[in-house]
């Protein structure tokens, strides 16, 4: 119960059980937020008591108001009894006002309710704030909440202040705490951690980067904590999340990465460092050009399952791991293009946690895998003389070379022993097999074979067999 200048009251209270004892609970609002007339017919649950002036009609209707109250839920006026006004009101307030007001309030109203407290429109407490170290940087990441925490939608503007402890103390008491079930309210202030971030948002997920100071960056590893907090456009917060642990120290050094295709995948290499640490790739595929043409399905340019992004790890975990140098992405295909990133890692540990120290990631590098790369040379050339009705023949076979997008064979035929081989076949032959139907009767013939890919490219040629065609189709001549 509260008093002002003038004459008024501010508030309600009603009778409420609790243990089997009778207690009176009272409720005081902001004056601020009053509305200008009040009705008999306002929605309970929606309905503000308020401070109004102990004028005659005022005091009648508020009476009638609470006189429905006291019957439906409970709510009894909240008065100062000195005041003969409203000892005057209360002598007048008859069964007859009071049926009228219950009946036009239950016509009016759907579930009545309690009344609630003014918003303070604070953002809600957040606390899946993450942050990792990467070089001289601490990517932090976290998601804005969108409601307040009265559950309103929160205002905007937002701003999230970000504070870093560079000598974090434990936080026993907090999870000591959470083990027995307690709730501490969020921290409005904390001793050491000093500002670091500070930017507008809004709701949804967030990303803002620290940039460590020289002497936060080098030394040996060690513990920093984050916390962050939500202002409203006040200036105000519900207070600090909790903390989430980044490493300071020296981070491993950066990397110059290059690639170059090759017939097997992409060769990757990079300049050693000292053992210890491994190295996370990261592949790409560039993005598709925007267009505002239809998209058409039959035109879609990755292959089928080609992820967009996946990561390669080179090299091992223990401490007297040597750092490879390079590794082989098998899983890049020939013909599509590709962004590499790398990044190196050490793994610290740290008050019984295991934390990864990350260098500063490797400038972006571009490789398109160009099918430059012929197949291998066929194997175990073999010739036999032979006829097809009055034709002669002379037959070859051999095995096929290894690759999956081989296209074809080109068969070279060479006449006598010095004459220049010239091909004999028009068009790739499609399987290990070819009949040369354009021999001459007795002449002797040197065959090679080469192997022809999907790119065009031609391989080497395969070893040479020299056969002598039969000098009629009637073997017995």
């Amino acid at each position: 119960m509260e008093e002002g200048s003038g004459s008024g009251y501010w508030g309600a209270y009603r009778p409420t059980e609790e243990n089997g004892l009778l207690r009176d609970s009272a409720v005081l609002f902001n004056r601020s937020i009053c509305p200008k007339v009040i009705s008999p017919n306002l929605c309970l649950n929606e309905t503000i008591p308020c401070r109004f002036p102990l004028r005659e009609n005022n005091a009648n209707r508020l009476l009638e108001l609470y006189t429905f109250r006291e019957i439906a839920i409970g709510w009894r006026p909240m008065h100062v009894r000195s005041h003969p006004l409203f000892l005057r009101s209360r002598q007048r307030r008859f069964a007859a006002p009071a049926a009228s007001a219950l009946v036009s309030l239950l016509t009016s109203c759907a579930s009545p309710g309690p009344p609630r407290p003014p918003s303070l429109h604070l953002p809600e407490v957040m606390n899946d704030l993450a942050a990792q170290r990467a070089g001289q940087t601490v990517h932090l990441h976290w998601t804005t909440p969108s409601r307040t925490t009265d559950r309103l939608t929160a205002p905007s503007p937002m701003t999230a202040e970000i504070c870093r402890e560079a000598s974090p103390a434990p936080e026993s008491h907090e999870s000591a705490s959470a083990a027995l079930g307690q709730t501490i309210p969020p921290p409005q202030s904390v001793p050491g951690c000093d500002p670091a971030v500070r930017l507008a948002v809004k709701p949804g997920e967030t990303d803002a980067d620290d940039q460590l100071p020289s002497e936060l960056a080098a030394g040996e590893a060690r513990l920093i904590r984050y916390r962050i907090r939500i202002l409203n456009p006040g200036g105000h917060s519900a207070g600090y999340s909790r903390g989430t642990m980044a490493l300071a120290g020296a981070a491993p050094p950066p990397i110059q990465l290059k690639a170059s295709a090759t017939r097997y995948g992409a060769v990757l290499e990079w300049q050693p460092s000292e053992p210890g640490s491994w190295i996370e790739l990261d592949r790409k595929l560039p993005a598709a050009p925007k267009s505002n043409k239809p998209k058409k399905k039959a035109s879609l340019s990755l292959p089928e399952n080609e992820p967009a992004e996946i990561r390669l790890r080179a090299g091992g975990d223990g401490a007297q791991a040597p750092d490879p140098g390079g590794t082989l992405d098998r899983g890049a295909r020939r013909g599509e293009s590709y962004r590499y990133t790398a990044q190196r890692v050490r793994t610290v540990e740290l008050d019984g946690h295991r934390y990864e120290l990350r260098g500063a990631v490797s400038p972006t590098v571009e490789l398109t895998m160009t099918d430059r790369f012929p197949p291998s040379a066929p194997t175990e050339l073999a010739a036999i003389p032979g006829a097809e009705g009055d034709i002669l023949t002379i037959d070859l076979s051999w095995q096929p070379s290894s690759e999956a997008d081989i296209a074809g064979y080109n068969v070279y035929r060479r006449e006598g022993a010095t004459g220049e081989f010239e091909r004999v076949s028009k068009t790739p032959v499609l399987g290990p097999a070819f009949s040369d139907l354009t021999v001459v009767p007795g002449h002797s013939y040197t065959y090679r074979v080469t192997a022809v890919d999907g790119s065009g490219n031609e391989g080497p040629a395969s070893n040479e067999i020299t056969e002598k065609s039969p000098k009629s189709t009637n073997p017995d001549r």
